[in-house]
C-alpha cells in the first residue's frame, strides 16, 4: 500500500547508499543513511537514517517529514527483519517523544539527528531539538537517544529535557507516543476502557500500578510495545496511545525519560512480559499446558489470555475521560500468548493472582482458571472437557424497512465484551454491500442480544434483537427497522466530512468505511486520510456500485493545524504539509477544493495555533468543523469555542471585515467499530434543489445551505440557511422551520449577531414533542444581522444551523 509520505525530487537508491560497518558486511548492527530499505512505505530522503540488526529495523524521518508534522527525527518506519539484510514491511505509523503532549506551539520542528555510534555490538542515534513554551523567554533543550544492540529486538529509549532558564516551566506532560499503522492497540494496563478517546487518565505511577507503563500496537502477525519507566498520565484512542509524566521544570533542572520499544514477530505480548520480568527483576514462574476443543482434539495455535487486577484513576465524562481521584480496580488482560500447532503453550508470568483462559476466532472462550504464581513453582494448566474451547455458530440477520419491506443497510452491535485480543473477533458488524440487509456473523455459543442501527438517532431508533447460538449451527433472525423520517426525499442530504480508512493511524478497510457510512444513512461517501489519497479509487468504486456519489477528500496534516479538502480531483497528488498555511490553502483552491479547518481549538488546531503558524495566519479557508465532542453547556469545550468563534466571524462579515465561513460536521472516525466514535454520529446536512450530485451538494455546503446535526432534523420553509434577504428597517419577517427528532424534541434556541452561547434571544420549549413540529420566530430587525438555530432533543443531542443573513435597507 502507498502511504504518500513522499518528498518529491528524490528517488529510491540502493541499500549501499551510505553505510557504516564495524568489521565485515555481516556485522550485527548496521546504520544506513538515505531512502529507507523497509518495504511498504515511502521515506526516500537522502538524510533519513535506518538502524537495524538481524531482528528489527528502524528508520528515523530526518529529511522526510514527520507523519504528524511534529519535530523530525521520530521513528516513522519499523520492521521485523526476515533474514540478513532482508527487510520486512513497515508496521508503524510513528513513535516519538512529545515535549508537552500534542501541543504544536513551541517545537523547533527541526531536530539535529546524528549517528553517534555504529559498531558490531551497538548502534546509537541521537536527535537534538528545542521547545519553546508560550510566553517563555527561553526554550527547553530536548535530546533523545536511541540505542540498538547486537541480537536484540529491543530499542532503548532515553530523552533528557533540560531547562537552561531563566523561566520556569509548569504543568508539563512529556513522554513517548505510539501511533499504530492500520493495527489494533492495547494498554496501558490498568486502564480497562482503552478504546475511548481519553486524556489525563492517571496510570502507572499515578495510580500505584507498577505494570501500567506500556502500550501495544498489534495484528495477528506482530506486536510492537512501547514502555516508559514511571509514567503517570495516559492520553489516547484507537489509533495512538501516549505515556506521559506530569511535572514542573525549574531553571537549571532537567528531567530524564527512559523506556523501550520491542517487537515480537507474532501477534502476542508474552515476549514483552518476559522482557519486563528481566528488566525489572520481577519474581516469576513458568506456566505451561495444552488446549483442547469440544471435540476432544488438541487445538492448534490457541490464544491464552492472562488477566490480573489492574488500577487507574479517572472517570468517564462525555466523549473523554478526565483525571480524578476516583480509583478503579478491575480484573483485566495483562498479556496474551499464542500457542503452538500442537495446542501447547509455555510462558513466564510475574508473581501474583491471575485468571487465565483460552480462546480463538469463532470459538467460545474456555472457562477461566484461577492461578497463583509463586517464584520457582511451575504451573501446568490443561484446557479440556469443561475447560475446553467450544466451536461457535453463525447468526444470519436479515434487516428490512418496517413499512416497505425493502432491505436496509445497518450496523449491528452485539452486546457483550469485545474479545481481549481483537483480531479474534469483534462486537460490531455491518450488512453486506452486495447483499443489502444481510449480515453473517460468527459468534461463540450462548444467548446473545444485539442492537440494529440503521440511521439510528437520525432516521430511526435502534432495534433490539435476541438469538441463541449453538455450536456448528446457523441461527436466522429477521429484524424490521421503522424509518421515521427520510430527509433525502425532501432534498436534504447528509455526509460525514471527516473520515479515515486504513492509512496511517486509522484501521478501517475501505469496504467497511462504505458499509459503515451507508449504515448511518449518509447519502454521499467521503474519506479524508492523513496526507494520502491511495484509497480514493476503491471507495469511489464501492460507492458507485451501490449508486452513491463519492466526494474525494484529503486531510493535510501539519502539526499546527489540520485541514480537510472537499471534492479534490480523485487520486491527485497530495499537498505538501510542510508549506506555509497560505500556500496550503492556495494549493487546495487551485484543485477546485473547499478547505475545512478541522478541530480548530484542539492542541493541533489551526485557530488554537494561529499565532505560530508558518508564514502567519491566513483567513482564506472556507469552512469550520464541529465534532461529536461538542458540549454546549461547557464554555471551554473545544467545539463550543469553535461555534463561538464562528459566530464572531459572522459578526465580522456583517461589518465587511472578513470572509463568510460556514459550519460542517465531521466525526474524525478512524475505526468504524468503535462504540463511541463512528461514521455519521455528527454530520452535515445540505439542501440540494435538483437531483443529488457531488457538485450540487458541494455548492450547497459552500453557500451555507446546510446545518450540522447529531440527531435533530430541520426543514427550512421560506428563509434558507446561508442566504441573504433584504428587508426595510423595522419590517417584520418570519423565520419558520419544521423540526423533528426521533428521540423527541426538547427545545430550539434563536441566536443573532452579538449573541453568546447559552444566552439566546429566544427559546422555545418543546417538552419532548414527538412528530414534526413547526416553529416560527417573528423578527423585526432594525439593522443588518444574522440568525441561526440550535435545536436539542431529549437525549441532549444538538443540531446547529448556519446563519440566515438579513440585510436591512433604509
Amino acid at each position: 500500500m502507498q502511504y504518500n509520505r513522499i518528498i518529491k525530487g528524490f528517488a529510491v537508491s540502493s541499500l549501499s547508499l551510505a553505510m557504516w560497518f564495524a568489521g565485515s558486511a555481516l556485522a550485527d548492527v548496521k546504520v544506513v543513511t538515505g531512502p529507507s530499505p523497509i518495504e511498504g512505505d515511502v521515506l526516500i530522503h537522502p538524510e533519513d537514517i535506518t538502524l537495524y540488526n538481524d531482528k528489527i529495523a528502524i528508520t528515523f524521518a530526518v529529511g522526510s517529514p514527520n507523519f504528524w508534522g511534529m519535530t523530525n527525527g521520530s521513528i516513522s518506519n519499523l520492521a521485523v527483519m526476515q533474514g540478513r539484510d532482508q527487510f520486512g514491511v513497515n508496521i508503524v505509523n510513528d513513535v516519538e517523544f512529545l515535549v508537552n503532549s500534542w501541543t504544536a506551539s513551541g517545537g523547533s520542528l527541526v531536530a539535529d539527528v546524528e549517528v553517534i555510534k555504529a559498531d558490531t555490538d551497538e548502534g546509537v542515534v541521537r536527535a537534538t531539538s528545542t521547545w519553546l513554551g508560550d510566553g517563555k523567554g527561553n526554550a527547553l533543550d530536548v535530546v533523545t537517544t536511541y540505542t540498538l544492540t547486537k541480537d536484540s529486538n529491543v530499542l532503548q529509549l532515553q530523552t533528557v529535557v533540560s531547562n537552561p532558564g531563566p523561566d520556569s516551566y509548569e504543568d508539563m506532560r512529556s513522554g513517548y507516543s505510539l501511533s499504530a499503522l492500520s493495527a489494533f492497540m492495547f494498554g496501558p494496563f490498568g486502564y480497562d476502557t482503552p478504546d475511548i478517546r481519553a486524556r489525563n487518565i492517571h496510570i502507572g505511577a499515578g495510580a500505584d500500578e507498577p505494570l501500567g507503563d506500556f502500550t501495544v500496537s498489534y495484528t495477528e502477525d506482530y506486536a510492537i510495545t512501547v514502555q516508559m519507566d514511571d509514567p503517570d498520565i495516559y492520553r489516547g484512542t484507537t489509533g495512538y496511545k501516549d505515556l506521559h509524566k506530569h511535572y514542573n521544570l525549574a531553571p537549571g533542572e532537567s528531567m530524564t525519560f527512559t523506556g523501550e520499544l520491542q517487537i515480537a514477530d507474532n501477534g502476542h505480548t508474552s515476549p514483552f512480559m518476559a522482557r519486563m520480568i528481566e528488566k525489572k527483576g520481577l519474581e516469576s514462574s513458568l506456566i505451561s499446558g495444552v488446549v483442547y476443543n469440544n471435540q476432544g482434539e488438541v487445538h492448534a495455535n490457541p490464544v491464552i489470555v492472562v488477566e490480573r487486577e489492574g488500577r487507574y484513576k479517572g472517570e468517564f465524562v462525555g466523549a473523554q475521560n478526565v483525571g480524578a481521584d476516583q480509583l478503579h480496580v478491575n480484573m483485566q488482560p495483562l498479556f496474551w500468548h499464542v500457542g503452538d500447532a500442537d495446542g501447547s503453550f509455555s510462558f513466564q508470568a510475574p508473581e501474583g493472582e491471575y485468571q487465565i483462559y483460552a480462546l480463538d476466532a469463532g470459538f467460545t472462550p474456555s472457562q477461566k482458571q484461577s492461578v497463583t504464581v509463586t517464584s520457582g513453582e511451575q504451573k501446568s494448566l490443561t484446557f479440556k472437557d469443561e475447560y475446553a474451547i467450544i466451536q461457535g455458530g453463525t447468526v444470519l440477520l436479515n434487516i428490512a424497512d418496517e413499512d416497505t419491506g425493502q432491505p436496509v443497510d445497518a450496523r449491528i452491535e452485539v452486546e457483550g465484551e469485545v474479545p481481549a485480543v481483537k483480531y479474534l473477533g469483534r462486537r460490531t458488524y455491518f450488512t453486506e454491500l452486495d447483499e443489502v440487509g444481510l449480515a453473517r456473523i460468527q459468534l461463540a455459543t450462548g444467548e446473545f442480544a444485539f442492537n440494529i442501527l440503521s440511521g439510528a438517532h437520525f432516521n430511526s431508533m435502534p432495534v433490539r434483537g435476541e438469538t441463541t447460538v449453538r455450536s456448528n449451527e446457523v441461527s436466522e433472525v429477521a429484524i424490521s427497522v421503522k424509518s421515521d423520517v427520510l430527509p433525502n426525499q425532501e432534498g436534504w442530504y447528509a455526509v460525514d466530512f471527516h473520515h479515515h480508512t486504513d492509512i496511517g493511524d486509522a484501521n478501517t478497510a475501505p469496504v467497511d468505511v462504505v458499509r459503515s457510512q451507508l449504515a448511518s444513512r449518509l447519502d454521499l461517501t467521503y474519506i479524508s486520510d492523513h496526507d494520502a489519497v491511495s484509497n480514493h479509487t476503491e471507495v469511489h468504486d464501492l460507492s458507485v456500485q451501490r449508486g452513491y456519489p463519492f466526494i474525494p477528500g484529503l486531510e493535510v496534516t501539519p502539526g499546527w493545524g489540520h485541514f480537510n479538502l472537499i471534492n479534490m480531483p480523485i487520486n491527485h497528488d497530495i499537498i505538501d504539509s510542510s508549506m506555509d498555511v497560505a500556500d496550503i490553502i492556495k494549493a487546495a483552491h487551485e484543485l477546485g477544493a473547499l478547505v475545512i479547518v478541522n478541530h480548530p481549538f484542539s492542541d493541533y488546531g489551526y485557530l488554537n495555533n494561529r499565532d505560530i503558524v508558518p508564514g502567519g495566519y491566513s483567513p482564506d479557508f472556507d469552512l469550520i468543523e464541529l465534532q461529536p465532542t461538542i458540549d454546549l453547556s461547557k464554555p471551554d469545550n473545544i467545539d463550543t469555542r469553535t461555534l463561538t468563534q464562528a459566530m464572531r466571524f459572522w459578526d465580522e462579515s456583517l461589518k465587511g471585515e472578513g470572509k463568510v465561513y460556514y459550519l460542517t460536521g465531521g466525526t474524525d472516525t478512524h475505526e468504524v467499530t468503535s462504540p463511541t466514535l463512528y461514521s455519521g454520529i455528527i454530520r452535515t446536512l445540505a439542501k440540494v434543489d435538483d437531483d443529488l450530485s457531488v457538485e450540487g451538494f458541494v455548492e450547497a455546503v459552500a453557500a451555507g445551505r446546510s446545518y450540522v446535526s447529531m440527531g435533530p432534523m430541520m426543514f427550512t420553509q421560506d428563509l434558507e440557511f446561508g442566504q441573504t434577504y433584504e428587508v426595510a428597517g423595522g419590517e417584520a419577517l418570519s423565520l419558520a422551520v419544521e423540526l423533528f427528532a426521533v428521540n423527541g424534541l426538547e427545545s430550539v434556541e434563536l441566536y443573532t449577531s452579538g449573541s453568546e452561547i447559552g444566552s439566546p434571544v429566544e427559546v422555545r420549549a418543546l417538552e419532548g414533542a414527538e412528530g414534526r413540529q413547526m416553529v416560527e420566530f417573528s423578527l423585526q430587525p432594525s439593522e443588518s444581522t444574522w440568525y441561526n438555530l440550535i435545536v436539542k432533543d431529549k437525549s441532549g443531542k444538538a443540531a446547529i444551523s448556519n446563519p440566515v443573513w438579513i440585510d436591512v435597507k433604509g
